[in-house]
This record gives C-alpha cells, sequence and structure tokens, in this order.
C-alpha cells in the first residue's frame, strides 16, 4: 500500500481518494475507519454503503462473525470487529452491554432489573436489549442510576 499526501492551499475541504484494484475487506475497514473522523460511521445495505451517522445508531451487533447496526429505519453490515467500534467509540455515548452488543447509551429510555442479576434496556424504538451481568455496573453508572 502506498501513501500519498498533497497540500494545497486551495482546497476548502480534505479529500481522500482510495485507488484500488479491487473493493476487498481491507479498503472497506479503511473506508469505516475514516469515516469516524466525521462522526459517521460506514456500513453495507445491499451493494452500497452509507454513512450513517453515530447519532442515529441503537447499538452494533455480532452475529455468526457479522457485525450489523442498526437504526430506527435499517441494519447494517460493517466490515470493523466489535472491540475495534468499542476502542473507537469510547469518548461516546456507547458501551458495552454484553459479549455481542455494543449500544447507544443516549437511545436507552428505561432499564429494568431481571433475573440473574441482568437488566432489561429499552430503547426509544421500542426494541429491547439484554444488558450481562459483567456489564450493569458499568451501565448504571453510565446512565447515572
Amino acid at each position: 500500500m502506498k501513501i500519498y499526501i498533497t497540500q494545497k492551499l486551495d482546497v476548502s475541504e480534505t479529500e481522500i481518494n482510495i485507488a484500488c484494484k479491487s473493493y476487498t475487506d481491507e479498503i472497506a475497514e479503511i473506508i469505516s475507519n475514516l469515516s469516524l473522523i466525521d462522526g459517521t460511521i460506514g456500513g453495507k445495505l445491499g451493494d452500497e454503503t452509507y454513512f450513517v451517522k453515530l447519532s442515529d445508531i441503537l447499538y452494533f451487533e455480532s452475529v455468526d462473525d457479522k457485525i450489523f447496526f442498526y437504526t430506527n429505519e435499517n441494519t447494517y453490515e460493517t466490515p470493523m470487529r466489535l472491540y475495534k467500534i468499542e476502542e473507537k467509540l469510547a469518548a461516546a455515548p456507547f458501551s458495552r452491554i454484553s459479549k455481542s452488543v455494543i449500544a447507544n447509551l443516549k437511545k436507552v429510555r428505561s432499564i429494568k432489573i431481571e433475573a440473574h442479576g441482568r437488566l432489561l434496556a429499552t430503547l426509544h424504538s421500542g426494541e429491547k436489549l439484554l444488558v450481562s451481568r459483567q456489564y450493569v455496573p458499568e451501565i448504571k453508572k453510565k446512565l447515572g442510576v
């Protein structure tokens, strides 16, 4: 891989151009990582890649070695690994709530104590997510409960 940087005084906005022989998983991950800088994340829906605002994302979920993220309207697939998403969003209102889910805590409408020390988080969309025992203290602290 070669990286070229050209400084131009007449450029009003930074541009990144990627020239590649084929669109690979590596290229998809590079695009997803770059989009996080701008407060968005790249995700595939069908054969198109969309850049979705982090504030529109309800949660990320790992299913069968694939990572998906959900908005009120759509489900997108991202090439990023869950642990990388967690690292990149450390300063954002996202938090791991189970081994396979990272939730946007700004989208939590209510929480309810469940059996075996778990929590049931209800999102503003009405969707319910289970918070694993090991994450309950951190989630309560972040939600101010």
